[in-house]
Parts: structure tokens; sequence; C-alpha cells
């Protein structure tokens, strides 16, 4: 079973400062927005991870999922899905079964395939739970429940609203989201808002994943897509967030 590391606990045994991060590699972010990707041209453009939106709230699905997660996968680039959620339509149960129905079978330990991701960006309330950080817990309990491999899913949010409105008691990795400018290799997303770190708060350490940009240009994808970083090496990404 794989060990449950966070990625502060990793930098910390490499010897490495979150301000020195040459080894960050590349990956994108997509969903129906992007159309129909040629994902062996993606791969060519040096992208080494993607997440794939596969669902909405508590019925909707994405027209491409199919596409992106199996082509991602065949052109070598490592994939996971994401689930944008609702907190205010439903009890996260209902919003994991919706998503497990649609990605269950992808998740596998495939050497293919990342741990999954829940998108918070409504903020129109939690009726279900006593506050965001217990919706998202409650969801990451349940998705897990679902399969008998080890998991840790990761949440994503802005480096303010969002992130600022969890609290150090979420249990989820994080996807931080700051368009700051900095350099996607070698830059860090808590450039502002440390307080709202959750995982390592006032400080710019802890982030698992940072996405960089939502105006990138990448071979293989019509107009705009979003561009992430992952802080250590493709080998270490699989090793710690993968299946």
């Amino acid at each position: 079973m794989k060990k449950a590391l966070t990625l502060a606990a990793v930098l910390a045994a490499a010897c490495l400062t979150t301000s020195v991060k040459a080894n960050s590699i590349l990956g994108i972010d997509v969903s129906t927005y992007q159309g129909t990707i040629t994902w062996s041209s993606v791969a060519g453009d040096g992208v080494k991870f993607s997440a794939a939106r596969a669902t909405m709230g508590t019925a909707s699905t994405d027209g491409q999922y199919r596409n992106n997660i199996t082509h991602g996968k065949t052109a070598g680039v490592q994939m996971t899905a994401y689930h944008f959620s609702y907190p205010d339509e439903s009890c996260p149960s209902v919003q994991v079964n919706h998503h497990w129905a649609s990605v269950g079978g992808d998740m596998k330990a495939d050497g293919k395939t990342l741990y999954p991701m829940v998108d918070f960006e409504e903020f129109t309330g939690h009726p279900c739970e006593s506050s965001y950080t217990a919706w998202f817990n409650d969801w990451s309990v349940d998705i897990k429940a679902k399969t008998s491999l080890f998991m840790h899913p990761v949440i994503y949010g802005s480096a303010g609203t969002g992130m600022c409105d969890l609290t150090t008691a979420c249990t989820l990795s994080d996807w931080v989201a700051n368009y700051n400018g900095e350099n996607l290799y070698t830059g860090n997303p808590w450039s502002c808002c440390t307080s709202c770190n959750y995982v390592s708060p006032g400080t710019k350490n802890g982030w698992t994943y940072w996405q960089v940009s939502s105006s990138g240009a990448i071979s293989g994808i019509s107009g705009n897509v979003d561009l992430d970083a992952y802080p250590l090496s493709l080998a270490e990404l699989k090793d710690y967030q993968g299946f």
C-alpha cells in the first residue's frame, strides 16, 4: 500500500525549499470547452499530467470526458478525473455517487491514473454540512469508500476565495489557482494569501498542484487551456499521487 505522504514531507525529505523547484513538470486541466483534443500532440508538447472534468453537481456530465481520459492515457499522459461540485445542491454522497458512476472504471492501478479531484468554485452554501470543510471532507471519505485502492483526493480552489473558505481541518490535498505571473517551473502559487493556506498556514509550503494560467497554448488543443504545475518529477508524481 502506498504511504500517505504530504508534499511538505516529501520536500523536506528531499532537502528542497519551496523557492527552488527547477524540476516542476507541466500539466493541464481540460473539459468540453477545449473540444476534441489530439492527445498525442499534447504529450509531444511536454504535458505530463492532466485533470479531465467528468461530472458537475448531481446529474450533469462532460461530453468530452471519455475521449479525454481514454486518449490521454493512451498518449502517455498521467490522467485523473474531476468533479465540479455544487455543495448547495446535495449531500456529498449524492454527488460522489454521480461522479463514480462515470469515473469508477477509470480509477485503477494501471500506472496511468492520478488521485481524483473535486473542484470548489461555488459558494452559495452547504446546507447538508456544517461548513465547506466538512462537506469536502465527507466527499473525500465517500469517494475513498468506493474502492479498496488507496487514494488521497485533491481539492481545487483559488488562493483567495476557495482556499480561504477551508480550515486546517480539511483532509484533501490542495490544487491552488493563482495567476500570479511566476514561472511555472520555478514559481509558487502562494505569492499572496498565505493565511488561506490550510495545509501550512502563513507559509508557501505544502501545495500539491498549482494552476498557473488560464490562457495557455498547447499543441493538439484549439484555443486556450489551463496550465498547471507539479513541483517534483514525473516519477515522483506517479509515486506520490498515482494509483
